[in-house]
């Protein structure tokens, strides 16, 4: 603590197991002149602040919900109080702020620097202000804070009014939106912000129907034609009177979280694609096997062909020097070479190896290509697919895994195009099927049996759906509810994540969509997946 500064007294509010964020010993930096007191609740240290000797107060964000009181008690009577974040966010920075907080901290690596230095500044401030009771200074001080915390906050902050039109941004919107404040200022953005399923965009349904939205995931289409994935949560504003005054909107780029998504949405494929590894092998050897024999029968067949090919060649030779006697001997010659390798029977069955040849590579060629088509990565935004073609194809994969298994039936009805990411609808498809083998040898294990898994498609009014059932164990009544849950599974130690199914739903979900399921111990599963279709008055992009 420096010369001249008096004794202060600090009031730490942490979780009762004890601050995991060791501020009392960043406080204690200070010097022997803070005192700092720690309590577990917000009653004991709203207490302690009634009396006019605690000069700050420092809330572990760990203390949950009851450390809401004290900034809210504090907020217009003071000493301040600053928050210290373990997992800080904007968005838990601005509810901190909201609810009263003098300021916010990450308990990053210098923490313990940082702490002290903020807690003097705010001592004096507050002691300032008690002094001279300047009630408006503190408010201007706020207000300035506030500014500051919007204008350096990392997400982008637009305010609209009742028709959309932009009454103040922050310098992160003007880097996504492409423009300076200055030009922003009155331009309606309600074009900009699109609905990922097309129709209006959040921040216009925020303004028409007043509804809030959290964490969304939605599209701004810059004025330059370029499309920027965000996630964003909106607001309206009303005024003392209730009256409505327009907007707030937050909302980040997700371009690098989306591709960091799609990293992971990989390598959870080409784990998949590694459980098919010993059936495509053994479906390949099959065409190779016979590919192989072919080119050994083949090279002998060239051999013999040879031999003729010289008495061919001397033949023509004796002809050319037009020695009659030479040509004779040579075409007895010829003529019994051709009848030893029997020449007739060779060239039909040289062309037949090659036809089978070329069958079996062809055959390669499309388990390959059906490979790589599985494993390439998804296109940025969502195109216009049909579901059977990615439901038939994923299942064209899998066949080599499930034909000692189970036999596979299909049912498929005329399914209009969705709008879609098709490798991750491929990927829903790939991990339902490989939960349905799965279920399928656990219930006929080494007997030799062999189960069903059957494929449904249909239209429905709104909906396009798919059904992919088995006659595999079946699931418990108990574990129903928590199927689609991370990291469950009913699975034996090391024969599953808990991930397969978990990915599932949060892909069809962020398409909008559904899936559920039903099941009986000992029968089987029904997995029913509906997807939104696209409306007659939608163009091609879905918008």
């Amino acid at each position: 603590m420096q010369s001249g500064m008096p004794r202060v007294c600090i009031v730490v509010a942490e979780p009762p197991n004890g601050s995991t964020l060791e501020t009392v010993a960043a406080l204690e930096r200070l010097g022997p002149g803070a005192r700092v007191v720690r309590t577990h609740s917000a009653r004991e240290c709203l207490a302690l602040c009634e009396s006019d000797a605690v000069d700050l107060v420092v809330v572990d964000r760990a203390l949950g919900a009851e450390g809401n009181p004290i900034l809210e008690g504090r907020r217009r009577l003071g000493p301040p109080v600053v928050v210290v974040d373990a997992n800080p966010s904007d968005e838990r920075a601005l509810e901190a702020f909201r609810l009263g907080a003098a300021d916010c901290i990450s308990a990053s690596a210098d923490y313990a620097e940082v702490l002290p230095v903020v807690a003097l500044e705010q001592i004096r401030r507050w002691r300032a202000l008690r002094d001279q009771g300047s009630a408006e200074r503190r408010i201007r001080d706020l207000e300035h804070a506030n500014e500051n915390i919007i204008r350096n906050m990392n997400s982008a902050l637009l305010v609209v009014d009742v028709d959309g039109r932009i009454t103040s941004c922050n310098p992160s919107a003007e880097q996504i939106l492409g423009r300076r404040a200055d030009d922003l200022c009155g331009i309606s953005v309600l074009d900009w912000f699109v609905a990922p399923e097309g129709g209006s965009g959040l921040v216009a349904r925020t303004l028409t129907e007043e509804i809030s939205f959290k964490g969304a995931e939605s599209s701004i289409h810059r004025e330059d034609g370029s499309a920027i994935p965000i996630g964003i949560s909106s607001a309206p504003i009303f005024g003392v009177d209730g009256s409505k005054l327009g907007a707030v909107a937050i909302f980040q780029d997700l371009s690098e979280m989306n591709e960091l998504r799609n990293q992971v949405m990989q390598s959870e494929k080409m784990a998949s694609i590694g459980q098919l590894a010993a059936g495509v092998a053994h479906e390949i050897n099959n065409p190779m096997g016979f590919i192989h024999a072919n080119l050994f029968q083949m090279a002998e067949y060239v051999t013999d062909l040879h031999r003729v090919f010289r008495d061919v060649e001397t033949l023509q030779a004796a002809l050319e020097r037009n020695d009659l006697a030479k040509a004779r001997e040579a075409s007895v010659k010829l003529a019994r070479s051709a009848e030893d390798v029997d020449a007739p029977f060779l060239l039909s069955d040289l062309a037949k190896a090659i036809r089978e040849s070329q069958e079996g590579s062809e055959r390669i060629r499309h388990i390959v290509q059906d490979l790589r088509d599985f494993s390439r990565h998804d296109t940025a935004e969502r195109v216009i697919a049909n579901l059977n073609q990615c439901l038939d194809s994923t299942a064209n994969i899998v066949w080599p895994m499930m034909k000692h298994v189970a036999v596979l039936e299909k049912a498929y009805g005329d399914l209009p195009d969705i709008v879609c990411f098709p490798m991750q609808m491929k990927q829903v498809f790939m991990n339902l099927l490989v939960n349905a083998i799965q279920s399928i040898e656990e219930k006929v294990g080494q007997a030799g049996e062999t189960g069903r898994i059957r494929l449904q498609s249909a239209v429905l009014a709104e909906y396009v759906e798919v059904l992919v059932s088995d006659t595999g164990v079946g699931i418990a009544p108990e574990n129903l509810d928590r199927i689609f849950d991370p990291f469950f599974t009913t699975k034996k130690v090391g024969s599953g994540t808990g991930l397969g199914l978990s990915t599932c739903y949060n892909l069809v979900r962020r398409h909008g969509g559904s899936l559920t399921v039903e099941s009986r111990v000992g029968e089987g599963s029904t997995f029913r997946l509906l997807m939104p279709r696209i409306e007659e008055h939608e163009d091609d992009n879905g918008g």
